[in-house]
């Protein structure tokens, strides 16, 4: 079983109870080191430093306990953008936009931005809306990476229609 797997099925339940939601777990190798990444989300709320702290000394013990090599655990937030890992946060951002870049080009296309219209478990596939009004069917597989985009401009600009300022207060220290 991939270290992935096993530590999400143990951490997922402790997370969860934290009421935090674990967006996804991966063990990746950076430079000579094992990094066991974990983020987490509050749902419709801010996060902190120390909600990651807390969760990271919720966790340590009993990851410690299923990594059998050395690693580095990073508990993290998913930021503004979000990178979509999974088939759950695939779902989770359906009807968001979202930046997508393939391993090849599709339909003369190999980078851009599009609305996630549904996520297709059994055949393990997306459907995504172009700006031209086109629906594009493009399988999990071909994605070398995707996430949700955040419209800074809007923001900067003070066209807040379409803007979550409580996502921008984050970054306010003084919303402590």
């Amino acid at each position: 079983m991939k270290v992935e797997i096993k530590v999400e099925e143990i951490i997922e339940p402790i997370v969860n109870n934290m009421g935090f939601d674990l967006e996804y777990v991966e063990f990746v190798k950076e430079g000579s080191n094992n990094v066991l990444r974990v983020v987490i989300d509050k749902p419709n709320e801010n996060m902190w430093v120390d909600d990651c702290e807390n969760v990271s000394r919720a966790i340590e013990d009993v990851v410690d306990k299923n990594i059998n090599q050395e690693y580095v655990l990073e508990v993290s937030s998913p930021g503004l953008e979000r990178q979509l890992k999974n088939t759950k946060l695939y779902e989770k951002y359906t009807g968001k936009e979202i930046h997508i870049k393939l391993f090849k080009k599709q339909n003369d296309v190999k980078e851009f931005e599009a609305i996630l219209k549904s996520v297709d478990k059994e055949n393990e596939s997306i459907c995504v809306q172009m700006y031209d009004q086109k629906e594009m069917t493009i399988l999990l597989k071909d994605i070398a990476t995707a996430y949700t985009t955040y419209n800074f401009n809007e923001a900067l600009r003070g066209n807040t229609d379409n803007v979550n300022l409580n996502k921008l207060n984050k970054f306010n220290k003084n919303n402590r």
